[in-house]
């Protein structure tokens, strides 16, 4: 049974590379339509669910791994901008203050699904209008939820819970799975 990631992400790629499995990328092709009706956490995590499922049809036997990662401010989803000025006013209201990082996660197997929510709770520092105007202008908060990527910026003052949530997969828990699935 090989590993299959369902995700283009690199930044989820690196994780799982640098736990030291050997994988297949296969990016899912499912909506990432967020129904909040029972929550945020069961919402993010049946995104996951939802991946791993479309990409189960083409790999049947082996294990799939999907995530979707969001940021929340005030029990509001901040997703991936859609714009410069997106970004810029997302950067703004997160400055100063603490919000969460939470990534649905699924690693689905022929027979069953193993799935979860972790949450990270971060804190911004005070960001000052030119470094804002300055990340953004590089292009690198674009396909981030959020509108920043944590390893590339100085924004963080503190981090409560998985820096690799943050990035995009939570590696202990990740890894904690797939060792009792494929006995490593």
């Amino acid at each position: 049974m090989k590993i299959i990631l369902a995700s283009q992400s690199p930044r989820r790629k690196e994780i799982l590379e640098n736990l030291g499995y050997g994988f297949e990328v296969v990016p899912s092709g499912s909506d990432e339509k967020i129904e909040l009706e029972e929550g945020i956490d069961h919402a993010i995590e049946e995104l996951a669910v939802e991946k791993a499922k479309e990409v189960r049809k083409r790999f049947p036997d082996d294990c799939i791994v999907a995530a979707d990662t969001v940021v929340v401010l005030d029990g509001r989803i901040l997703g991936k901008p859609a714009s410069k000025q997106d970004a810029i006013d997302v950067l703004v209201d997160l400055s100063g203050r603490a919000h969460e990082v939470k990534t649905g996660v699924c690693i689905s197997l022929p027979n069953s699904d193993i799935s979860f929510c972790e949450t990270t709770h971060v804190h911004f520092r005070n960001l000052e209008g030119q470094e804002i105007l300055d990340y953004v202008g590089s292009g690198k908060c674009m396909d981030k939820a959020g509108s920043y990527g944590i390893q590339e910026c100085d924004f963080v003052q503190k981090i409560e819970g998985s820096y690799t949530n943050v990035v995009g997969l939570p590696d202990a828990k990740t890894d904690r799975i797939l060792r009792k699935i494929i006995n490593r």
